[in-house]
């Protein structure tokens, strides 16, 4: 009878520290589209753990946190989170009503002259059974590195290099810290500098460089066009391509087949594109 009761026990224990995420991402941008930091945090809940209250600590700098709901492709309110702060720790909260969700939040780098220095801490009151943290190296770095020795590396149809680590297993409320330095002479962000190559690459009419964020933007009162530009350029062709490529590895890993795919044209190059591309390989051209 007692071992039936321990069994009990041990089961509700199981089932009490259980997942409630099918995917829990954390995507870090920095100097890319302003002269400081983003994370996009992309996160699908299994449905049976909905509504869900997620909690997650910020870093005690940070401006702004937005939350929109659903998936990259479809178009979402987006609410402006409120910054809570108690015992010297500021953190959200939320309750999240649809499987798939997004936070970005927005804080200052560290800057002395051209050095840059960032951290990001993961650190949420749920359990999840496999994370990933995933960094871009700002294309206006040099001698970029990152405290993860065995991340692992990829790059997106821009040559944009991103490094990647795997968590499994991570419990509630634990705090998983990654740090990554680099040197930027020339003071640019990394959207003004793929713009250039852009343009160079013969994409039509070379773009308008948008221009440096001189000013961290102020606490709350980010204006609602920037996250969408950030929704826009970021998460569509930057995030997307992530997401593909997730899709793929794990594919390879469970089918020994290759996988066939419908072969389209790009209108500005005449390249071959795949069916589910949203830019160009080539060109980077809008499809």
């Amino acid at each position: 009878m007692k071992k039936s009761i321990l069994a009990l026990l041990f089961l509700k224990v199981i089932v009490a520290q259980s997942s409630p995420f099918n995917l829990f991402d954390a995507v870090v941008y920095s100097e890319y589209y302003f002269d400081g930091i983003m994370v996009e945090i992309n996160g699908e809940v299994k449905n049976g753990s909905l509504p869900l209250n997620l909690e997650m600590g910020i870093p005690a700098s940070t401006d702004s946190v937005f939350f929109v709901s659903g998936s990259a492709e479809m178009e979402s309110e987006v609410k402006t989170l409120s910054i809570l702060k108690t015992n010297n720790r500021s953190f959200i909260q939320v309750n999240v009503l649809e499987s798939k969700f997004r936070i970005f939040v927005f804080y200052p780098i560290d800057k002395e002259g051209s050095d840059r220095s960032g951290v990001y801490h993961l650190e949420i009151n749920q359990h999840v059974d496999d994370a990933h943290i995933v960094i871009q190296e700002p294309l206006v770095a040099e001698n970029f590195t990152f405290s993860e020795k065995e991340a692992e590396t990829f790059q997106d149809q821009h040559g944009l290099n991103f490094r990647r680590i795997h968590i499994h297993d991570y419990r509630a409320n634990k705090r998983k810290s990654i740090t990554f330095a680099y040197q930027n002479p020339s003071g640019e962000i990394s959207i003004n500098k793929l713009q250039e190559m852009l343009s160079e690459g013969n994409v039509g009419t070379a773009q308008p460089k948008q221009p440096t964020v001189s000013e961290p933007p102020v606490r709350h009162k980010l204006p609602l066009w920037q996250p969408l530009v950030v929704l826009g350029i970021v998460s569509v062709a930057v995030g997307f391509m992530f997401r593909v490529q997730q899709k793929s590895e794990l594919k390879e890993k469970t089918i020994n087949k290759s996988e066939i795919t419908q072969g389209n044209y790009c209108p500005q190059c005449g390249s071959t594109v795949q069916a589910e591309h949203k830019f160009c390989a080539k060109c980077g051209g809008q499809l």
